[in-house]
């Protein structure tokens, strides 16, 4: 919620409260609710976790005066208490007293960390992720109970799933195809390449579909497989891990002793075969 990134894109440093005392120019811009509805929809709640058009607006409230210090030259996170809208809220049906300060937004994260559908969210963000692309619900919901009993103990939830036999199962094993990222990053680590600079890398990331933050929607890139898997896809992952591993990657340089004694092509697609992109 600090993050100034996060303030900038979804534009909570612009926000300004009803009930407060800003310059002329702040107060034209008003309340964002960007934030707010971000906050619940994809950070915590879910897009069916019971919330209301009022939640998001009480929420947006609550987070007026978290901003940032000069955008322009880096920016850092600080609070603004001539912005912040200082009345009484009520979010999720619980009152924040009028005359809070950042503490208000600190309130909010509270209230929504404690709700059964921020437990169920998280647990199965994290089961597919770690999984399986659908996760099993009988797994989340272990999962969700374990982050309710322990106050949201992500180490206890993490437990939770390690331990389980779906984590475990046949199905399960190995059954995560790699990101672009971890494509080229684990390729390259494989290879004990030596990175003198990485535009190269960089690049080949984004044409295997993931270009660094350059997601537009806040929403993140997809845990799920379909979404790096296709015909395309495939051959451009071939492609280069056959470059990578015959040194065609500019700026790169893997371990070439290796690379002569087990053959280039033999390695190139070693790193483009199933069981290298798989996790």
């Amino acid at each position: 919620a600090k993050s100034p990134a996060m303030l900038f894109y979804l534009d909570n440093w612009q926000s300004v409260g009803s009930t407060a005392s800003p310059g002329r120019a702040a107060a034209r811009r008003g309340l964002n609710e960007n934030y707010g509805r971000e906050l619940l929809e994809l950070h915590s709640l879910g897009v069916d976790g019971g919330y209301t058009q009022k939640d998001v607006t009480e929420v947006a409230r609550c987070f007026t005066g978290w901003t940032i210090r000069q955008p322009q030259l880096g920016g850092e996170f600080f609070f603004n208490e001539r912005t912040h809208d200082k009345g009484e809220k009520t979010v999720l049906g619980v009152k924040i007293p009028a005359g809070g300060g950042i503490e208000d937004g600190e309130k909010v994260l509270d209230i929504v960390s404690r709700r059964p559908a921020t437990a169920h969210f998280v647990s199965n963000k994290l089961a597919q992720r770690f999984v399986a692309d659908d996760p099993p619900p009988a797994l989340v919901e272990r999962m969700t109970q374990t982050f309710l009993k322990t106050g949201g103990d992500l180490r206890a939830v993490m437990k939770t799933m390690l331990d389980s036999k779906e984590f475990w199962s046949v199905g399960a094993f190995r059954s995560k195809f790699k990101s672009p990222l971890e494509m080229v990053a684990s390729s390259v680590r494989t290879l004990s390449g030596d990175v003198e600079f990485a535009f190269a890398l960089n690049n080949q990331v984004t044409q295997l579909g993931e270009p660094l933050y350059r997601k537009l929607e806040p929403t993140g890139y997809s845990n799920s497989s379909a979404e790096w898997m296709n015909s395309a896809s495939l051959l451009a992952r071939m492609n280069f891990a056959l470059n990578l591993a015959n040194n065609r990657v500019p700026g790169v340089k893997v371990a070439a002793a290796e690379a002569a004694s087990q053959g280039e092509a033999s390695l190139g697609i070693s790193l483009g075969s199933p069981e290298f992109q798989k996790h």
